[in-house]
């Protein structure tokens, strides 16, 4: 994700600083283009046990405490980069990705705003409440503070299989690739691990837009795994 934000990026991304949720992975993320600081906060217990993370509260806590330098703030997920040098053009004063699954609340996979307002959003809104996700009533937040939201819409990427695409198809969104290594088994279960590493090892490649072949060879290698899995059970 940081090696595409470096090669198709110019001086507008001056700093980036890297929210470590692993805790574990400080060293090696120092060392990626363009990473000014790795941050990382004590596990917040009560949102891991309604969520299986605490993304939201890490997200509150480096809002609060980064020293910006810029005008604005870009939020991006790990797994969510740019694939086309136009990228920054569709940036506008506050851009927020829409969430694929409902429209009209946010998703923190790509958040533009400015600096300005940072510090008073919150990620964590409605997470013990109504039960929603990760930053997906920043847009109301920001819409409360009277600037005007510009909506990056998603657009399903691999024949609707996995993954969208945002900013006119030159952003890609893999969704959910950090449940992998989760310790939660509540997230391993959403995705199948060998399939992800073949995502990872096509992504790595350079290669964003899976065939139809590909995906069919996903889909049989997941039906054999589940016809093992029952041949095991039922000896």
């Amino acid at each position: 994700m940081l090696k595409q934000i470096d090669a198709l990026s110019g001086p507008e991304i001056v700093d980036v600083v890297v929210v470590d949720q692993s805790r574990l992975t400080s060293t090696f993320l120092q060392g990626l283009p363009r990473v000014s600081e790795v941050i990382s906060f004590p596990l917040d217990e009560d949102q891991a046990a309604i969520l299986g993370h605490d993304h939201p509260s890490s997200l509150n806590r480096a809002l609060r405490q980064i020293n910006f330098r810029t005008s604005h703030v870009l939020v991006m997920d790990s797994d969510c980069f740019p694939i086309d040098g136009s990228w920054i053009s569709h940036l506008q004063n506050v851009t927020l990705a829409s969430d694929p699954s409902y429209g009209s609340l946010s998703h923190p996979c790509l958040m533009c705003f400015p600096v300005s307002c940072a510090a008073s959003l919150d990620f964590s809104q409605g997470i013990s409440t109504i039960g929603i996700d990760t930053g997906r009533l920043v847009a109301l937040q920001i819409s409360q503070l009277g600037l005007p939201i510009n909506w990056a819409k998603p657009t399903v990427a691999n024949h609707g299989y996995r993954g969208h695409y945002y900013l006119e198809g030159s952003t890609y969104h893999h969704g959910s690739a950090s449940f992998v290594s989760s310790s939660d088994p509540r997230l391993t279960r959403q995705v199948d691990a060998r399939r992800e590493q073949s995502y990872k090892k096509k992504i790595a490649a350079g290669n964003y837009h899976f065939s139809l072949l590909d995906l069919l060879g996903y889909k049989l290698a997941g039906l054999r795994r589940k016809i093992t899995r029952v041949l095991k059970k039922a000896r």
